[in-house]
């Protein structure tokens, strides 16, 4: 049953009854959120409120959001900003400059390496704290189960995040340093790290504990976690752990429920009405309102793809653009022109030779709450977190990976008809494993799930080619000058980064090794080599 979307309210909720406050240092592990007023333990109400400010932290992470750290939005970004298919200006400077750049930003030293740290624990903590208490609390019994799926499911959501970008991938790391695993609000302060494979065996057991407890829970909001929701981040999980069979019967859980996919004139729609435009394909999807606006840092911010009409500066469109993100030469040629994805352009009269040489494209574009009025302040798009179209591909990924080639080429020929591109034919084994990973990038592009989070689970090559007099479309010197083998005297200058290479990873922050008697320098990652 497609649910409706209602105004998120909870985000200005003011947490009465208890008190949140911070630890003498965020940057650590231990518990993020003290709690004052006992009852707050006792009663399942309060344990709610607790639960509304772990959602807050996961969509929007209000105390170190900053563009590409800020939630489940902002990992959209930064995950894809890490890719071979986005080329990011310096416009505005930040963090999702450095995330494209691949400089030494991610070491121990560096704020950014704390900023994924803390916003996944900031959730981590919450939810175990609802965890701890909620099997004795007072209240409904069913209320009290559907509390208790959504922490856990956060909790599995957020572990999988950090064990992805502090450690290598699971099937060549498993039994590598992971982090820290803390279940329970009354752990110790200072607890050592786990390994990669004890990290994903917690995110299986809370995401299929979650999925279990919330067979019944049918909210109508499509920023509440369910079974399905529960369903499509195992699919994920699964997918990394190559565990196929998992991951084929988790996607098609969801896709059976969302196997009507996006028309063409939905999925050139601009993106940024997932919910409003009641899409029969989508999952799971959130909206910026008035109370949890960032200031303009959303993905549709820093597309450079306003119509041509509004203009060629950084306010002369509906919303604030930052002029910041185009897509690469060499993503641009996996498309076909007839395909209904995407339009591809050049900002031609833009007078910056470093704009104006790039490619622009249309899927994500928001044109504020009237439909086109200049209010560049109110960036306040609806952001897809999960649709029928990854399921599918999922699904023929697994389906592949078994051995079953025919029903691997149906399912990919399926997406590949409703986006009217030429449907693969006579394909198999490693051929038909790169066009779909082909079209999980074409389809995918900046909602986190492409990016250096496929290049690093498929082991493949992060493979840059710079812009040059010839191809002025390819990525800027700043997105090259630290990977390896780049050259920018070469005819055609290339960087690499190794599928292992630690720049792919952030270091463990050093706040947390200074704080943390139970770990050392000794396991700290290396900031680069694999």
């Amino acid at each position: 049953m497609k649910r409706l979307f209602i105004n998120i309210s909870f985000l200005s909720l003011a947490l009465v009854g208890f008190t949140l406050t911070g630890c003498d240092d965020d940057l650590t592990t231990s518990s993020y959120v003290k709690v004052n007023d006992t009852d707050v333990l006792e009663n399942i109400s309060q344990l709610e409120k607790v639960l509304t400010s772990a959602y807050k932290q996961l969509y929007f992470n209000t105390d170190k959001g900053d563009r590409v750290y800020a939630g489940l939005p902002g990992f959209q970004m930064y995950v894809d900003a890490g890719g071979a298919d986005i080329v990011s200006h310096t416009n505005m400077g930040g963090d999702q400059v450095t995330a494209y750049q691949y400089s030494n930003s991610k070491t121990q030293a560096d704020g950014n390496a704390s900023k994924i740290w803390s916003m996944c624990y900031n959730v981590i903590n919450r939810a175990n704290i609802i965890l701890t208490n909620v099997d004795n609390a007072s209240g409904d019994e069913t209320q009290k189960k559907h509390i208790k799926g959504q922490a856990l499911a956060m909790r599995g959501i957020q572990y999988f995040h950090l064990i992805q970008n502090y450690q290598q991938t699971y099937v060549i790391a498993k039994n590598k340093r992971g982090v820290i695993l803390r279940t329970s609000s009354t752990d110790e302060a200072h607890k050592g790290f786990s390994t990669v494979e004890e990290i994903y065996t917690q995110i299986v057991s809370d995401l299929t504990t979650a999925k279990s407890l919330l067979a019944d829970y049918h909210p109508t909001d499509l920023w509440l976690i369910n079974s399905e929701i529960c369903s499509g981040i195992l699919a994920r999980v699964y997918l990394v752990m190559q565990n196929w069979e998992g991951a084929y019967n988790e996607a098609k859980i969801v896709y059976d429920n969302h196997s009507q996919l996006m028309t063409r004139e939905q999925y050139r729609s601009g993106f940024d009405d997932m919910i409003s435009g009641n899409y029969p394909e989508v999952v799971w999807a959130m909206k910026y309102t008035a109370d949890n606006n960032l200031g303009g840092s959303t993905q549709f911010n820093f597309w450079y793809n306003q119509d041509e009409s509004y203009g060629e500066g950084y306010a002369d469109g509906p919303i604030y653009s930052f002029l910041d993100y185009f897509v690469d030469e060499q993503f641009v040629k996996l498309f076909e022109e007839k395909e209904d994805r995407y339009q591809f352009w050049k900002r031609t009269k833009n007078a910056n030779k470093e704009i104006n040489t790039k490619w622009a494209f249309d899927k994500y574009k928001h044109y504020g709450e009237d439909g086109g009025s200049v209010i560049q302040s109110a960036t306040r798009p609806e952001v897809c977190l999960m649709r029928g179209a990854e399921m599918l591909l999922i699904m023929a990924e697994a389906a592949a990976q078994k051995g079953s080639t025919g029903e691997a080429l149906t399912l990919l020929n399926r997406l590949q008809v409703a986006r009217n591109a030429t449907p693969t034919t006579n394909s198999g084994g490693d051929s038909l494993l790169e066009d779909i990973y082909k079209e999980r990038r074409k389809e995918l592009i900046c909602e986190g799930q492409a990016g250096f989070y496929d290049l690093v689970r498929l082991q493949k090559r992060l493979v840059r080619y710079g812009e040059t007099t010839a191809n002025p479309a390819g990525h800027y010197v700043w997105g090259m000058q630290y990977l390896n083998g780049y050259n920018v005297s070469d005819l055609q200058p290339v960087g690499i980064l190794e599928s292992n290479d630690y720049r792919f990873f952030c270091q463990i922050p050093q706040m947390e090794i200074l704080n943390n008697d139970a770990i050392s320098e000794a396991d700290q990652n290396p900031w680069s080599g694999q």
